[in-house]
């Protein structure tokens, strides 16, 4: 690839791949429909791929690259996008948001409405930014790590019960582990720092404001080189259900039930270990190491917006009745 290369001068092009996590009804159906979408804008859709396990993602990217494709559109949730993100990081190549999950956190955090068309006028009209990518343990995220109910709920959902019922069955299910709830004591080792030691029901790491859809982190930014840390402190379950019934209602909550904490770098590990949902994938346990690489992938973003206008802008409600998830 030329020395020359930029990423505005890659989208100008307008010569693209498409790669989708089709593994729901929902992805295979709108594949074909962001083929379309693209082409009708004026693009070359010179790859796509619909690929029906995930397990296949990683090798149909790195081929797709190895192919000398440099922009490519990832279609899929959260998941498919952080570990296509970790891929893309520090390459000459520009990552294409096509927002077919349940929450769409990230495309929410970018300011990208999660709906197919917009999404798609977003790619044909849009700036390119360049956003951090964090790693954690050996897995990357560009949105959000959770500990508490959100990593229990990934550790062992039924997947048919998200892909067929969507948010509904999502949080039913929260209610089931909610109910089993018991906190854990929680370590933050920063360098050069004292270690920050609290009991907590839950901890969000957030490279955006949004965990499941809902804008929590305040302050959060994926172009920012570092992650805000919640505590939400307490003993009971109680105190979590406190807490997301301010979130979900839009408000503060309490005084004294969040902690937070900027860092870039960090160890962060609990007593007892706890599993981790990583941009709502699992497989990562504390303790664990988390370090931003900043500014590490160029991503596509609404034109003519910067962080701090992207984190005003009004989107849409999450859907009720949205089955058949892409993740």
């Amino acid at each position: 690839m030329s020395s020359e290369w930029t990423a505005q001068g890659a989208l100008e092009r307008r010569r693209i791949a498409i790669i989708v996590n089709a593994k729901s009804r929902r992805g295979r159906k709108l594949f074909a429909a962001a083929c379309e979408g693209l082409t009708a804008r004026g693009f070359e859709v010179a790859a796509a791929h619909a690929v029906r396990h995930p397990r296949d993602l990683s090798r149909v990217l790195a081929e797709t690259i190895a192919a000398g494709h440099d922009v490519i559109a990832i279609g899929g949730g959260d998941g498919t996008l952080a570990s296509a993100a970790g891929r893309m990081a520090k390459k000459p190549l520009v990552m294409a948001i096509l927002p077919l999950g349940t929450a769409n956190s990230f495309a929410r955090t970018l300011g990208i409405e999660p709906e197919l068309e917009p999404a798609l006028d977003v790619i044909a009209t849009g700036d390119v930014a360049r956003a951090d990518v964090v790693r954690i343990g050996d897995s990357f995220f560009i949105n959000s790590a959770t500990i508490g109910v959100p990593a229990r709920i990934a550790e062992d959902i039924p997947h048919g019960l998200k892909r067929w019922f969507g948010r509904f069955g999502y949080l039913s299910y929260a209610v089931v582990k909610f109910l089993k709830l018991e906190p854990f004591k929680v370590r933050i080792s920063i360098p050069g720092q004292p270690d920050i030691v609290d009991d907590a029901v839950e901890v969000r790491i957030g490279n955006g404001p949004f965990v499941g859809g809902l804008r929590v982190i305040d302050g959060a930014d994926p172009e920012s080189s570092d992650v805000i840390i919640q505590l939400v402190r307490g003993r009971y379950a109680a105190a979590l259900a406190g807490v997301w019934a301010a979130n979900l209602a839009g408000w503060r909550p309490g005084r004294g039930r969040i902690r937070e904490v900027r860092a870039s770098n960090f160890t962060l590990s609990c007593t007892p270990e706890q599993p981790i949902s990583v941009d709502g994938e699992t497989g990562t346990c504390t303790p664990v190491l988390v370090a931003v690489e900043p500014w590490a992938v160029n991503i596509i973003v609404p034109k003519g917006t910067t962080a701090e206008t992207r984190a005003e802008l009004e989107l849409p409600e999450l859907p009720w009745d949205d089955g058949a998830v892409v993740e």
